[in-house]
């Protein structure tokens, strides 16, 4: 299996790397619109810099990896699909729910795979947690409370013509998709608060409200509010409420923090790492021919529910079930004539 790098903007694109090196996946080299960026990665990781989107494309891959800003994985993705590559791309898959579709459509007409990467579905905790509420251990869940907070990232994500949001797009993805994809549970109504800093337009705090249509209530923290020597990731946590009792879970799993006096405060876990989990389930999804773990439709169930999240903070209220496909259209409609 032969791979490309497509944009390494985000910090997980040399951790993606990295491992696809460790399974011995041949990369043949990376391509980032910002040259400089995209030069300094190819030489940390001793890779050939394509400064074209074609030529790299038209190069003997089987797939690429997309961890270019938010903003370009809809033209990154459908230019993939035009050479029909397989695809693995960072979350959120887009920015829009229609730009999503978009690109679920053009992958399925094309016959490649896609798979968005939610790599905390493959923690040791998490799925732990799935076998222990499949087999009925956990009872009934009556509440869940969740936190994915960390620190500011800066730079790109702090521009919303390339992030597209702030500290709800970019942290409430992981436990939306695992409240879906763990238990099943269906929206019914979403009320979004946030704050943020003077004279910027993104949110750098964020809290999201969810009640599901089975009566769990659902609160969750997303905000940049870790201070500036904390790990940038690490903080993914769930509370559950059951009849049964409180399960707490770390998805970040077992971990230690110390604090030697040569150096700032450093973290360390334990677990199997989850990101070599997720890009092995890439690569046998591949050679394999198998359904990808993470599904296009699972990244377009989570552009829903930010885009709902985003229009509750727009419209200053909460939002229901029975409104939902009504605004997500009227936002689609509001977007395409611009």
């Amino acid at each position: 299996m032969k791979i490309a790098i497509i944009g390494c903007a985000h910090m997980q694109a040399k951790i993606y790397t990295a491992a696809f090196q460790k399974e011995e996946v041949e990369i043949l080299g990376v391509y980032d619109h910002n040259t400089l960026r995209g030069s300094l990665f190819a030489k940390e990781f001793k890779l050939h810099f394509y400064n074209s989107l074609d030529k790299i494309l038209t190069a003997p891959i089987d797939a690429v990896l997309i961890c270019s800003e938010n903003s370009l994985h809809y033209d990154h993705i459908l230019a993939a699909t035009f050479y029909k590559k397989h695809i693995i791309v960072e979350k959120p898959l887009a920015l829009t729910v229609k730009e999503a579709q978009q690109m679920i459509i053009a992958c399925q007409k094309a016959q490649v795979k896609l798979l968005v990467a939610h790599p905390i579905r493959f923690s040791k905790t998490v799925l732990d947690l799935k076998t222990f509420y499949e087999e009925g251990k956990l009872g009934t869940i009556q509440a869940i409370n969740g936190t994915n907070r960390g620190k500011n990232p800066g730079g790109w994500f702090l521009d919303k013509e390339l992030s597209g949001g702030g500290a709800i797009l970019d942290h409430m993805v992981h436990l939306v998709d695992l409240s879906h994809w763990l238990f099943q549970f269906e929206v019914a109504s979403i009320a979004a608060h946030a704050s943020s800093k003077p004279q910027s337009e993104i949110e750098d705090s964020g809290l999201i409200n969810i009640t599901f249509t089975n009566g769990v209530i659902f609160s969750l923290d997303t905000s940049w509010n870790r201070p500036e020597n904390y790990p940038i990731w690490g903080d993914v946590t769930l509370e559950i409420v059951s009849d049964r009792g409180l399960l707490f879970v770390d998805a970040i799993g077992r971990k230690g923090n110390y604090f030697p006096l040569e150096d700032s405060h450093q973290h360390v876990t334990y677990e199997d790492d989850m990101d070599s989990s997720m890009i092995h389930s890439f690569i046998q999804c591949i050679e394999n021919d198998q359904a990808p773990t993470v599904t296009g439709e699972d990244g377009l169930y989570t552009v829903k529910i930010a885009s709902l999240a985003y229009l509750s903070l727009q419209l200053g209220r909460v939002i229901y079930r029975e409104e939902f496909e009504t605004l997500l259209n009227t936002k689609i409609k509001d977007q395409q004539s611009r």
